[in-house]
């Protein structure tokens, strides 16, 4: 299935390939986030993540107020896991054990079912995001930013951490997602620029591709993806990158998943474009795409991570 996670306690799911969304819920659908004062990006409930691993997602809520951990097996029940908690900008899986990111860490090795303490970051400052690169043995990557100072540190476990060797100044910066494939790591940022690493986040190399980027990167298995609005950038190696514009020519791709048979889904991006002007859109190849009826889902609060995986028939997806 495909899981969406926004703002103000949202998700929702597709169980049939990207073409429809469900089980939309939130804390409450009659508010309206950035309306009459409500600052859904610094509340209990903003969305802050979302990490799939062994037929289980967990959710990170909440950003500048007491936030929480919950889990699911079919993505429509979640339990609560950590609640009242330090709040955790975003979360990752990998070799068995989730990570949520704060300084100190909380891991997992049940499935998220229980926690315990990982380990300091040591960067000072506010942590963004995480991501597991399966190189080699594998290890947790973690940026950070605050004003002009910037970080990234990396972790074989999710308990000690290690920083960068080497970093432009430029990495770290309005990190809006990270990738890994063929040996290369990538961390995409708004401001327009990939940074990449090919031994496993020791060393990064700045590499400009765009005025600025829309979205998180994709891995597709050949090649990464990451789009700017209306065109979307292509590259084997995150060093040479070719572009071209997708089709309708006036869309603009936000968060975005895919799933391992290649099906695209993604939200639009922007600011205030939501409820009636939020769209949701479905691609078998990430350029030609198509924008979901109305109908076909719920126009909601923001969307502010999109994912794929595995869960057991259930509430969510009931067996075919």
């Amino acid at each position: 299935m495909f899981i969406a996670q926004g703002h103000y306690g949202r998700t929702t799911i597709s169980c049939d390939d990207g073409h429809t969304w469900i089980q939309n819920t939130s804390q409450d659908d009659s508010v309206r986030c950035f309306e009459d004062g409500l600052d859904c990006d610094h509340n209990a409930f903003a969305g802050r993540g979302i990490a799939h691993g062994e037929q289980t997602f967990v959710l990170t809520w909440g950003w500048g107020a007491p936030g929480s951990v919950v889990r699911s097996e079919d993505a429509a029940m979640f339990e609560t896991v950590l609640g009242d908690t330090p709040t955790f900008a975003d979360i990752a899986f990998g070799n068995g054990r989730f990570v949520a990111n704060n300084s100190t860490t909380q891991i997992s090795d049940d499935l998220g079912k229980t926690w315990v303490e990982g380990g300091p970051l040591d960067i000072g400052i506010n942590t963004r995001a995480i991501e597991f690169f399966p190189h080699e043995a594998g290890g947790f990557v973690v940026s950070g930013e605050s004003g002009e100072q910037r970080a990234i540190v990396r972790s074989p476990d999710g308990v000690t951490w290690t920083p960068a060797t080497t970093r432009p100044p430029q990495c770290g910066g309005y990190v809006i997602g990270m990738a890994y494939g063929a040996g290369v790591g990538i961390m995409a940022s708004g401001n327009g620029h990939v940074c990449r690493t090919t031994d496993g986040g020791d060393t990064w190399e700045y590499v400009p591709v765009a005025a600025g980027l829309s979205s998180p990167p994709i891995w597709t298995g050949s090649e990464f993806f990451v789009y700017e609005g209306s065109t979307l950038h292509r590259s084997a190696d995150a060093t040479s990158w070719q572009s071209e514009p997708i089709s309708p020519a006036d869309l603009s791709i936000g968060q975005i998943a895919r799933s391992p048979a290649g099906t695209f889904v993604a939200a639009n991006a922007g600011w205030m474009v939501w409820y009636e002007q939020q769209r949701f859109f479905r691609s078998e190849d990430g350029v030609n795409w198509e924008v979901l009826a109305p109908e076909a889902f719920t126009g909601s609060h923001p969307i502010y991570f999109m994912a794929h995986g595995e869960v057991a028939p259930g509430a969510g997806c009931p067996a075919e």
